[in-house]
């Protein structure tokens, strides 16, 4: 009788052993899919990350060269108009004279329409195209001045 539980309560503990293993197999098999998943998540995010840092990149460096590009054609379009040959002093005497002239002119206009003007309904599509092409030309004047001296800085 010994024997035979002696056998039976061996197997027992064999079987709940072999079970404990399997259920310590399973933990450790949970665990380490656990830690994949982790893993597996922070290579995800550290790539997002890394797209976005070089997508950034990216939009700066199109930036900069857009920059460079606009820079050049500038540089480039003011230089067309310095070597230029005015075969005469009167005909470089009247180029000189255009803008000054037609921005005070669009100046005085401006200022006449709007001192006169009684019924801004009617006239208003005129004194608006007025006023944009005053500023616009006052703008391109003082500005053009502006950019020139900027051009020849940078071109010595």
């Amino acid at each position: 009788m010994e024997f035979i539980l002696s056998v039976l309560t061996g197997g027992a503990t064999g079987i709940i052993g072999s079970v404990i293993g399997k259920v310590f197999g399973f933990v450790d098999g949970y665990l380490e899919e656990k830690k994949k998943d982790k893993e597996h998540i922070r290579v995800i995010e550290m790539t997002r990350l890394q797209s976005e840092l070089r997508s950034g990149e990216l939009e700066n460096e199109r930036a900069i060269v857009e920059e460079e590009q606009a820079g050049r054609a500038k540089v480039a379009a003011y230089g067309l108009f310095q070597d230029v040959e005015v075969p005469y002093p009167w005909v470089a005497a009247i180029l000189r004279l255009i803008r000054p002239v037609l921005t005070i002119l669009l100046v005085v206009i401006a200022w006449y329409i709007f001192s006169t003007t009684e019924d801004l309904g009617q006239q208003e599509t005129i004194i608006q195209s007025v006023i944009y092409m005053a500023s616009t030309a006052v703008l391109f004047w003082f500005g053009d001045r502006a950019m020139r001296s900027i051009v020849l800085t940078r071109l010595t």
